[in-house]
C-alpha cells in the first residue's frame, strides 16, 4: 500500500486551487487499477478535489508510457479549451486532400455539436504543475470525477447483458465524438508531441492555476516526435511509435521477430499514409479499469436512488403480499405465499442504469487512425461489441440524406474486416484490414516487452499468449502482397524520427 504525501506537500502541490483559510482534513487513496496514483483530498470548506500523482517509482514504464500525468494534462486542457472556443466558432469545414480515386471526400467538421457528449465526460483541470524537489515529476489537480471504474463495480454478480450494451453503446458513441476533434497543426503523432510543435500556443483559461507548469516529458522532448511537432504522415509516426516499443524490447533483450516486424513495415506501411486525417483517439481508453459509470436506477433521476413511482410500486407490493397471506389456512402454505411474492417482487424490481460518466486516464491520446485503440485492435481484449459498434458508427444527426444507400455515415463492410465501420471515420476501408494488422502487431509487442518491464505472477502466461497472437499476426501480413495498393512515395524530405540504426540492417 502506497504512503499518502503529507499533508504539507500537498497543500503546496494544490497551491493557487486551495485558499490560504482552507485546511486539508483528509487524504484518502482512490481505488484504481491505472498506474497512476490518484487521491481524493477533503478540504474544510466542504469541496473535494482529485489529486493525481506519477505511477510508484517501482512501476517501469515504456517510451509511451513516460509522461502520463503530464500528457493527460495536456489533453485535457487542449480538449477543454478547444470546445470551449468552438462555442463561439461558426463550423468550419476541412476537405480532405482531393483524390481521383472514386472513394468520398472525407471532411471534418469541428465544432461543438459534432461531439456534445464530450463537454459532459471531461474532467476539470484545475492546476498541474511540478514538484519543486524533483523537476521531472509533475502532479495534476482536478475537480471530483464521478463514477467508479467498470471492472470495480460491485456487487460481484455479472451486468445483465441489456446494462453491458447500453454501456458498449456509450462508451462507443465516445470514441466517435472524439474522433470528430483533430490535429490543431495537421500533424500526426502522440498529443503531446504534436501541441509542443504548436506555432502559437493558446493562452490557459482563466479557471486554470498555470502556476510552475509542468514540461512536455523529457523522453519526449529530446527527440523524436516533439522535435517536429509530430510528423506530416500518419505512416512515419507510427513508425516512430513502433520503433519505440521495438527498442524497449532491444533494451531488455527480449527475444523478438524484430527483423521480420521491420521488414513488413518497410514492405506495407506506405498503406499508412491513406490516413490523411489526424483524429483524436484515446487508445486505452477502453481499457481495463478506464470507463467510469455510475448507477442509474430506472425510472428515477439520482444515482443510487429511488423515484416516487418506484416507491409507491414498493408499498403497493407488500400490501398486496399482506392480503394474500391473510387468505391462507395454514402455515405452509404462507410460508409459500410469502416466498412466493418475494421471488416476484425481485424479478419485477428495476435493475439500475449504467450511466459512463467518464474516463479514468486520458493520457493515452494520439492524433492518428481511431483503428490504433486497443478496442480495434489489441488482441488480449474482446473484439468490440455489436452495441459499442452501433455507437461508434451511428450519427446523432437528424439527415434526410441517412436513408439513401451510399451515404457516407452508413458502416461499410469489407470482407477481410471483422465489423462494419463508418465510413467518415475511418478512411480507405479498402485498406484499413492491412493497418488494423500492424496495430495489432504494435500492441502485442507492448504486452510482450511490458512483462518483462513489469514482471507478475502470472507473467509467464501472458507473455506466451502474445507471443502466439503476434505470431498470426505476422502469418497474416506475410501473405499481404508488396502491391496490395500501388505504392506512393512520402511527401519530399519527410523522414521518420526514430533513428533506425540498428533497424536498417536487419532483414
Amino acid at each position: 500500500m502506497c504512503k499518502p504525501p503529507s499533508d504539507e506537500a500537498v497543500r503546496g502541490m494544490l497551491g493557487p486551487a486551495l485558499s490560504p483559510d482552507v485546511t486539508i482534513e483528509k487524504i484518502q487513496l482512490v481505488l484504481s487499477i491505472r498506474p497512476q496514483k490518484i487521491y481524493e483530498v477533503s478540504l474544510s470548506d466542504g469541496k473535494t478535489v482529485q489529486l493525481v500523482l506519477p505511477p510508484h517509482s517501482m512501476w517501469r514504464p515504456l517510451r509511451s508510457e513516460q509522461g502520463m500525468v503530464a500528457s493527460e494534462a495536456a489533453a485535457v486542457r487542449w480538449m477543454s479549451e478547444t470546445l470551449t472556443r468552438q462555442k463561439t466558432t461558426p463550423p468550419i469545414q476541412q476537405e480532405g486532400p482531393s483524390s481521383s480515386s472514386s472513394k468520398p471526400a472525407l471532411t471534418t467538421t469541428t465544432t461543438a455539436t459534432t461531439a456534445p457528449l464530450l463537454p459532459l465526460l471531461l474532467p476539470t483541470l484545475l492546476h498541474h504543475g511540478q514538484k519543486p524537489y524533483l523537476p521531472e515529476t509533475s502532479f495534476a489537480v482536478y475537480a471530483p470525477v464521478r463514477g467508479t471504474p467498470l471492472a470495480l463495480l460491485s456487487p460481484a454478480p455479472p451486468s445483465p447483458t441489456c446494462q453491458q450494451e447500453d454501456t458498449d453503446r456509450q462508451l462507443g458513441t465516445l470514441f466517435r465524438h472524439l474522433a470528430t476533434l483533430t490535429s490543431p497543426t495537421g500533424r500526426f503523432g502522440p498529443l503531446a508531441a504534436v501541441l509542443t510543435g504548436a506555432s502559437s500556443p493558446q493562452p490557459a483559461p482563466h479557471h486554470l492555476s498555470v502556476g510552475r507548469v509542468a514540461k512536455i516529458p523529457k523522453v519526449l522532448v529530446e527527440g523524436g516526435l516533439s522535435v517536429t511537432g509530430g510528423a506530416g504522415a500518419w505512416s512515419v509516426a507510427f513508425q516512430s511509435m513502433l520503433e519505440g516499443v521495438l527498442r524497449d524490447g532491444e533494451d531488455m533483450a527480449v527475444v523478438m521477430a524484430y527483423p521480420t516486424i521491420r521488414r513488413h513495415f518497410r514492405r506495407l506501411g506506405y498503406l499508412l499514409d491513406e490516413v490523411t486525417v489526424g483524429r483524436l483517439v484515446v487508445v486505452e481508453g477502453a481499457g481495463t479499469g478506464n470507463p467510469l459509470v455510475v448507477e442509474v436506477e430506472e425510472g428515477g433521476g439520482q444515482e443510487g436512488g429511488k423515484g416516487e413511482e418506484e416507491e409507491e410500486q414498493g408499498r403497493g407490493g407488500e400490501k398486496e403480499q399482506e392480503e394474500v397471506v391473510g387468505e391462507v389456512d395454514t402455515e405452509e402454505e404462507k410460508s409459500e405465499a410469502t416466498t412466493q411474492t418475494e421471488t416476484d417482487t425481485q424479478h419485477t424490481r428495476p435493475r439500475p442504469n449504467l450511466k459512463l460518466t467518464g474516463l479514468r486516464d486520458w493520457s493515452s491520446c494520439v492524433f492518428g487512425d481511431p483503428l490504433l485503440a486497443a478496442v480495434f485492435s489489441d488482441l488480449h481484449q474482446q473484439p468490440p461489441s455489436t452495441a459499442f459498434l452501433e455507437g461508434f458508427n451511428g450519427d446523432d444527426d437528424d439527415d434526410d440524406d441517412d436513408d439513401k444507400p451510399d451515404h457516407p455515415r452508413h458502416a461499410h463492410a469489407h470482407h477481410h474486416l471483422p465489423y462494419p465501420l463508418n465510413r467518415t471515420v475511418i478512411e480507405d476501408i479498402d485498406t484499413a484490414w492491412i493497418r488494423l494488422l500492424f496495430y495489432q502487431v504494435y500492441h502485442a509487442v507492448a504486452r510482450i516487452v511490458g512483462e518483462f518491464y513489469r514482471p507478475r505472477q502470472d507473467s509467464t502466461a501472458r507473455e506466451l499468449e502474445a507471443r502466439r497472437k503476434l505470431n498470426e499476426v505476422l502469418a497474416r501480413l506475410a501473405e499481404v502482397p508488396d502491391d496490395a495498393k500501388k505504392r506512393h512515395k512520402r511527401p519530399s524530405g519527410e523522414m521518420s524520427p526514430a533513428k533506425r540504426i540498428r533497424g536498417l540492417g536487419d532483414e
